[in-house]
């Protein structure tokens, strides 16, 4: 039997559908405002994702990022993957169909936004599937992505409008003892967190939250490392596992920490495993 063209096989299926599941519980259990965000959240980081070495001829033209948009406010679901599909039989390396495509799309969705040219639900839907796309690509460019970066094994940060620092303290303390080199994050607001995350290519990001009402705001931390980080492995830990036990899918993340005792072992082989 004939193997599929690279072309065809270029998305990490695994991936593009777990993306596609957690856009699902995240419309069906988040709020309208929450959901906004998320959808600013995307178009902004996307926007910004652009190739430093790209030639000149491989970049999208105007006509390539409108006809990329209409796939993506199509009413077919599959139009924009189909799209990709396209250009990429036509030769168009797949690091600027990531980056210079993808934000190409993002920041002309972002000005139809803003110009009322399309709704909150069209603007959402279409994040979502430059989102699930992403991911779906995540191991054909993340190369690229952290070339410029150190190697370091992991980022415990807490969640930002969380104020109860003695848990990652002790999980900070606890794995420094076990001889990890672990960065620790606390007090940062969101840009700051991010921004702080994409110094070092982390093997492993562990964000840890208590409070039930911080939901969205790890839902946001999550999704914006993503697009940074795209083969990190992200870990949540803390109380808000007592309030959402289904709280990886919903967020997007890798894996989750319950138990201080066992975190070492756990984080371990989260990362073996990746």
């Amino acid at each position: 039997m004939n193997k599929a063209p690279v072309y065809e096989t270029m998305f990490d299926r695994s991936e593009y559908d777990k993306a596609n599941r957690q856009l699902q519980l995240v419309e069906r259990e988040l709020s309208r405002d929450a959901v906004s965000v998320l959808a600013r959240e995307a178009v902004r980081r996307l926007a910004h994702k652009m190739p430093r070495t790209a030639r000149k001829e491989d970049l999208p033209s105007p006509a390539n990022i409108q006809a990329l948009c209409e796939a993506l406010l199509s009413k077919q679901d599959a139009a924009a993957d189909k799209y990709i599909l396209s250009e990429r039989r036509d030769g168009v390396p797949v690091d600027v169909i990531y980056l210079s495509y993808v934000a190409g799309a993002a920041r002309r969705l972002g000005t139809m936004w803003d110009e009322d040219e399309i709704s909150f639900v069209d603007v959402t839907l279409a994040c979502g599937k430059l989102y699930r796309i992403i991911r779906g690509l995540r191991h054909v460019i993340a190369p690229g992505i952290q070339a410029e970066r150190d190697d370091w094994p992991a980022m415990f940060a807490l969640v930002p409008g969380e104020t109860h620092t003695l848990g990652i303290e002790i999980a900070t303390d606890i794995f420094r003892r076990e001889g990890w080199d672990v960065d620790m994050m606390v007090g940062l607001d969101h840009d700051m967190l991010v921004d702080q995350s994409d110094r070092r290519n982390y093997s492993a990001i562990v964000l840890v939250a208590n409070s039930d009402d911080r939901l969205a705001a790890l839902t946001r931390l999550v999704l914006a490392i993503r697009i940074s980080h795209p083969l990190a492995q992200l870990v949540v830990a803390g109380n808000i596992l007592d309030h959402h036990p289904d709280i990886a899918a919903l967020v997007g993340a890798d894996a989750t920490i319950k138990d201080i005792g066992t975190a070492v072992k756990a984080l371990r082989e989260v990362i073996e495993v990746a």
